[in-house]
């Protein structure tokens, strides 16, 4: 039976399941501890948005989930198994794009597939099929340091999803964007979502584009983290930014974040 998880009386299927889970840092005589006993679920084919002032753990779960950082306790269940290090299910889009400069956007995209054929990942997408759906087929022979820096992270992301991995991890993928361009990398992200339905964690200092991104927006504080507000994002009111039930959701995650 596919576990469920209820957010604002919607039943959605688990990707990840957390139960008590702990991380901590140790850099010279100091060990940090950003989660401790922290339990959630993240939903199966949607985004989810983690927001939360800085120093809050955001990061940190984001690694987490990926298993690029081990919790010393409690338990990460993916799928039925336990992540205790990177899986090729599960990929990473950190800020900077990570483009290797020497090769074109094409070569940066199929260099995926040949991650995809090591780690033994099951079919992946064609190049092509993927520029075309992240609109980069007119620049597929550039070079990355001729590319703007929006092409440039949409090549990473068609990189990653070329694969087709099970799930996106994101960490504030558009925070070196101008607003005008990041908006536009927010619809990108959701009609590659609508295309693909690839689970998506994204970490994000910016509110209106949990909103607007996310079907579900996390809002995290203290240290050790906790959850200060979960709530269920996907209804067609939180697509106008100036609507009411947007507005008011906004306002009452930035009170909680200041």
């Amino acid at each position: 039976m596919v576990e469920k998880l209820t957010v604002n009386a919607v039943l959605r299927p688990v990707a990840f399941s957390l139960s008590d889970v702990a991380v901590s840092y140790t850099r010279g005589q100091t060990t940090t501890t950003p989660l401790a006993n922290f339990s959630v679920h993240i939903g199966d084919g949607e985004i989810t948005c983690l927001l939360g002032p800085s120093g809050c753990g955001k990061t940190t779960l984001l690694k987490a989930l990926g298993g690029f950082v081990p919790a010393v306790s409690g338990s990460i269940d993916f799928g039925g198994r336990q992540i205790q290090s990177p899986i090729p299910d599960v990929v990473m889009i950190f800020q900077d794009h990570n483009l290797f400069p020497w090769l074109t956007v094409r070569q940066n995209v199929a260099f995926g597939l040949r991650y995809a054929r090591k780690s033994g990942a099951s079919q992946p997408m064609s190049v092509d099929h993927m520029l075309e759906l992240i609109s980069l087929t007119d620049s597929a022979s550039l070079y990355p340091h001729q590319l703007s820096g929006g092409m440039r992270q949409r090549a990473a992301i068609a990189r990653a999803l070329v694969i087709r991995p099970k799930v996106l991890l994101l960490d504030e993928p558009f925070s070196a964007l101008d607003a005008g361009l990041r908006r536009r990398m927010q619809h990108l992200l959701r009609d590659v979502w609508a295309s693909t339905k690839t689970t998506m964690v994204m970490v994000t200092h910016n509110i209106e584009e949990a909103i607007l991104v996310g079907h579900r927006v996390i809002v995290l504080g203290n240290r050790p983290t906790s959850i200060l507000l979960d709530v269920a994002t996907a209804d067609k009111n939180f697509d106008d930014r100036y609507s009411s039930a947007f507005l008011g959701l906004q306002r009452q995650i930035e009170a909680m974040i200041e």
